[in-house]
Order: structure tokens, then sequence, then C-alpha cells
């Protein structure tokens, strides 16, 4: 009973296991409960009840108090018990046993998960109907003994055979579904930190190398949602099928999460061992998949920690390489990525600045800097490019580029992006009522669909008209999903805003979405800029052409980075619609902009020479 009781509770425990269906009352799996009540009963467990922490019961199969409650219930039933202080007062891993030899025995043992006790659980054992099934067996042999001894002993003995198998094939079954992941049937994380620190035990005596790979399935979650959840198991079964296919058999092969496998590479030669089995995953994992009726190739992200040198702990090696999977999922140059020390210190300074934008959303401690946008000769001040700023503990500021991909992968990005849209918006309203504003958008606050009536909102809340906005993408914005943004995108053009590519020149430069999305105007990036300065050649010919070409198309364009008159003039000879960089400005906070770029600029159309550059520049 013992045993029956640790397999019982090692099931419920595992991790992704049921044990929350009963704590919570919530389950994943609406057949949760109907798998171990089977269970449970083909390992001969008449009933069993759950108890939280605190010894309260939340769950009992059925009542042993009362008669007419005497019978299993779907859903289950509270009785209202609750375990002794003496119960809760023990520490670690234990069981309490009652077993008279008459009746049937019971079990009480806690739940632990990560070696914290998160519930309790009591088991009541079908003892006395084996004992009674038992006796009458024997007394029926007995009475047919006389007849025909063959009969009289063969049927009993076939019975109990048949019922032991059951029994044994429920505690088989137990025992895979505490060790193994139930999708994939590979071991799942709890068994592979304890066969890997099995393993990982004996480095020091036998001077063994191994590899531990943090294997990383990229954008399962858009899988998920483009072709549901179904499609999305499929995958994991077929991606696990081939890293079977291509793991040795003496190493370890891990489900560790929703799209996390690893592998424990044993007998590691050199680095060239580790290297040519990345290069099988990867070559079998990236083959298409057709799931009904679309081909998805599958792409991984692979990180490798070396034992002993990156770690003689599963816990260790599985840190270190996720770091280096992480770092591989921005540069894809390479099959894997190998562990390097620097990671953790980069890791560390990732979270402290994931820290810093998650209370500067809380304590809404964002600012934003406008930079001016001017005319063509820089005589006019036209608008203002919005651009958020956040300061450390210290008041220094942190570079966009630093904290805004952190907030992307975090999941912050929208409620910045809300945050941006409305405070330039406001803050436009103030000014005179010929200047602009434009934001920067994020691809990922196209991804919900919502934008379009958070940018009306806005702009109604402020009172301001859609054409003193401008919005800002990136092209690679319009070469992902390019249906469902460019909806997007004619909704936004129909409210009056402009909508512009940024950075032009830069990424994948195709002209295709050109025509396919009517653009209002086209930034050319920086470091077109740089490059003239620099010297190199046929930059002045790049720009004619992008001027002449988006001018054909009924596009603007702003040149942007421009920090001295001979850049000025070269542009306003091609014919630049619009100017910006320090040459005019750098970023200021609002409070700046009245007393500095509102009043160095003319507002109205003049024939007068341009202005001078700015101070600060």
């Amino acid at each position: 009973m013992r045993t029956k009781g640790e397999n019982f509770a090692r099931l419920l425990t595992q991790p992704g296991g049921n044990v929350d269906a009963f704590l919570t009352g919530l389950s994943r799996d609406p057949d949760a409960e109907t798998d171990i009540r089977r269970l449970a009963d083909l390992a001969n467990i008449e009933s069993f009840a759950i108890f939280d922490r605190n010894g309260e019961e939340v769950y009992r199969t059925r009542s042993d108090r009362y008669e007419w409650l005497l019978r299993d219930r779907p859903g289950g039933m509270q009785s209202g018990d609750r375990l002794s202080e003496s119960v809760l007062a023990r520490k670690g891993d234990w069981q309490v046993v009652e077993d008279d030899g008459f009746t049937n025995p019971t079990v009480i043992m806690p739940l632990i998960r990560n070696d914290r006790t998160i519930g309790y659980v009591s088991m009541v054992g079908n003892m006395v109907a084996n004992r009674s099934a038992f006796k009458t067996t024997l007394a029926h042999a007995s009475a047919l003994l006389l007849v025909l001894i063959f009969f009289a002993t063969a049927v009993p003995l076939l019975l109990y055979i048949r019922r032991k198998r059951k029994i044994a094939e429920a505690d088989e079954r137990i025992i895979f579904l505490a060790n193994h992941d139930a999708l994939t049937k590979l071991l799942n994380r709890h068994r592979m930190q304890e066969e890997s620190d099995r393993v990982l035990a004996t480095v020091r005596a036998t001077r063994e190398r191994m590899a531990y790979l943090y294997i990383d399935i990229d954008e399962m979650s858009e899988i998920n949602d483009r072709l549901g959840q179904a499609a999305g198991d499929e995958i994991l079964r077929v991606v696990a099928d081939r890293l079977i296919g291509v793991v040795d058999r003496n190493d370890l092969l891990a489900r560790l999460g929703a799209d996390d496998f690893a592998v424990l590479q044993r007998r590691v030669a050199s680095q060239e061992d580790v290297a040519a089995l990345c290069k099988r995953i990867v070559d079998a994992v990236t083959e298409p998949v057709e799931i009904e009726g679309t081909t998805v190739t599958p792409s991984v992200s692979i990180g490798c920690a070396l034992a002993p040198q990156d770690g003689r702990t599963h816990s260790e090696l599985v840190k270190h390489a996720e770091l280096a999977h992480l770092q591989h999922k921005t540069d894809k140059s390479r099959n894997l990525i190998y562990f390097e020390p620097s990671m953790d210190e980069a890791m560390h300074h990732r979270r402290h600045i994931e820290g810093l934008v998650r209370r500067a959303l809380e304590n809404q401690s964002f600012e934003l800097f406008y930079q001016p946008i001017v005319n063509g000769d820089g005589s006019r001040l036209l608008g203002f490019e919005a651009l958020i700023r956040m300061r450390d503990e210290e008041g220094n500021q942190i570079s966009p580029a630093v904290f805004i991909p952190i907030a992307e992968a975090r999941g912050y990005i929208k409620t910045i992006g809300t945050w941006v849209i409305g405070e330039a918006v406001r803050q436009i309203a103030l000014w005179p009522e010929h200047l602009f504003v434009s934001v920067n958008l994020s691809p990922v606050q196209f991804g919900d669909g919502d934008l379009v009536s958070i940018v009306r909102s806005a702009l109604d809340t402020a009172g301001v008209d859609g054409s003193r906005l401008e919005i800002e993408v990136v092209e690679s914005l319009v070469l992902e999903r390019s249906d469902e943004i460019l909806a997007q995108l004619r909704e936004l053009k129909a409210l009056g805003i402009s909508i512009d590519m940024d950075d032009f020149g830069t990424g994948y430069s195709s002209l295709g979405y050109l025509w396919r999305f009517p653009f209002d105007k086209l930034k050319i990036d920086q470091s077109f800029m740089v490059a003239y300065e620099n010297g190199e050649p046929s930059v002045p010919q790049i720009l004619d052409t992008i001027v002449s070409m988006a001018h054909h198309m009924n596009m603007k364009v702003t040149a942007e980075g421009i920090e001295t008159r001979e850049q000025v003039d070269l542009l306003k000879s091609l014919g630049c619609d619009q100017l910006q960089g320090f040459y005019f400005g750098k970023p200021m906070p609002a409070e700046r902009v009245a007393s500095e770029a509102l009043a160095r600029f003319r507002h109205g159309p003049s024939d007068d020479s341009a202005v001078r550059p700015s101070a600060t520049a």
C-alpha cells in the first residue's frame, strides 16, 4: 500500500500534472479527474481525498460517513474533514498507514512539489474486497473440489492472474506518467533532472565529457495561434520523433517545457561531436511537416553547455544552455551557440533592465522627447518625432535600443505603445495646429487587432484631427503577415493619419510592398548620411533615386541623421521634402520645445534664409 501511495502521489504532483485540478478546480484537460479516478480504481484504491496545505479537505471521491452518500460522483464532494495538527506538524516526505488486517487500510501522505508541500492526499485501499474475493474463491474451490478439481483450481487462478495483471498495468501507467511527458512520451523535466544528476555524479571519477543541449522550437506560439492547439501538439510529436531518430540511445532526451527539449550527449570527445549532433538535429527537425493541408517548416534554436567546465549538475547546465539558446535566437549563422561566462552577466543586466521597465510601467515614469522635423531647406518647423525615454535609478537615460527589445520579449510593449500614442497626441494638441507628431509602432502592437480603436480613442480624447498624427512602421512589418497588417494600416489611413515607412534603405528594402500599400512617406535611414560623410561612393545617386521614386509614387521623403550644412544643401538639391537630425535640434522634453524649437523656427511660409544650426546640436 505504501508503494501505491507513493506512485499515486507522484502522478498527482508531476509537472503539468493533475493535482491542481483538485486543489483549484481548474484543469486544462476536462478528462483529468476521470483519468485519475480510473487509474486509482485499477490500482485498487477504493477512494481518495485531497487536502490543501492547511489540512482543509477540498475534494473527496465519496463519503465513508453517510450511507446515503456511499457512491462516487463526478466532480467529487467535500465532507468538511480536516487533518489533525499532529499530522500537519510532520516534516519532509512521510506516510501514515492504518491497517488492522481486517478493514481497508488507509494511507495519508504529503503532496510535495519542488521540495514544498502543496497539499495532502488520503487513500483507502480496497483490500477487504480482495480478501473477501480470495476467501470466496477458496470456498467455491473447496465445494467444487469433489466435482471437478481442475475447474475448481483453474478458474480462480485465472481470475487472480488477470486481476494482478490489471493492477500491475495500472501501476506501470502511474509510474510512466510520473516520469514521462504524456504528449511526446519523452522524459519529463523532473525525471531528466534525476537521470542527468545521476550520470553527472560520475564525471569526476570517469572524466567523461558531456554536452547539454537546450532546444527550443521557434515561433511555436504563432503556430498554435494560426493553426490551432491540435496542430501545435502534432508538431511537438513530430519533432520528438525526429529527435529520437538522431539522438544516440545512450544519450538522455527530454521535453522540458511547452516548446523546449533537452539532450544530454554522453562520451563527447570534442566539440566536433556536438556540432555533428546539432547538424543532424537541425537537418531532421527542419524537414517540412504537412498538417491539414498546410505545410509547416519548424526551426530550432540550440544552446549548449559542456560538462564539467560549464556545470556539474543538471541545474547549472540547463541554466547555462538556456542562456546560450537565447543568444542563438538572435544569431542563426551557426547550428548552435556554446555557453560563455559573459552570458551570465548579460542575463543579469537584461533582468535588471526588465525590472526597470516593469517599475516604469507601474509608476508611469516613461518620458517622451521630441525631435524637430523641418521642411526641405530647413527654414520651417513642420512637426516632431516622439521618442520614448527611460531612466535608471540614478537618473541616467537608458537607450531605447536596450529596453525596447526586452519590453517586446516580455510582453510589455503594447502597454508602452498605447501610452506613447496617448501622450504624444495629448501633447501635440497643446502646440500650434499646423504641427504634427510622429510615433513609432512595434509590430507587436498589430497582433491583437485593436490598434485602430486605441488610436481613434486617443485622437478623440485629445480632440486632435488624424492629420496631425503620423505613424512610422518598419518594412519587416509589411513583409510579415501582410494581409492582416495592411488591413489595419488602411483603417488608420482612413482616419487621416499619415503612414510612414521608417528606416528605408536598411533590411530587405523590397519594393514589392510599396505598391501593395500606398505609404504617405519614406524615411531615409540615417546610415546614408553616415556613409556620405565617410566618402562612400554613389550615395548622392542612391538618395536621388529614392527621392525620385517616392515622388513618382506620390510619397514624401524625410531624411534622418542630418548633422551638417553640406548635408542640408545636398538633400535640398535632390528635392527631399523633410529633414530631421541634430543639425536642427536634439530630442528634448516637451517643456523645452516651446522655449527652444518653437521659438527658433517660423511657423508660416517664408522666403527668408534657412534657420541656423541648433546651438545644442
